[in-house]
């Protein structure tokens, strides 16, 4: 049982890493996005 505990602990850890690494640069494109639409206004 702790092995399958631990695992699902490591798992779960590099989800979340992969989140963060997926989510930093959408945030920066639409970011960018958002102020090109603002500059041609």
């Amino acid at each position: 049982m702790k092995t399958i505990t631990d695992s699902y602990k490591s798992i779960s850890f590099f989800v979340e890493i992969n989140i963060d690494r997926f989510l930093v640069p959408v945030t920066i494109v639409g970011a960018l996005t958002v102020a090109g639409w603002l500059v041609t206004l």
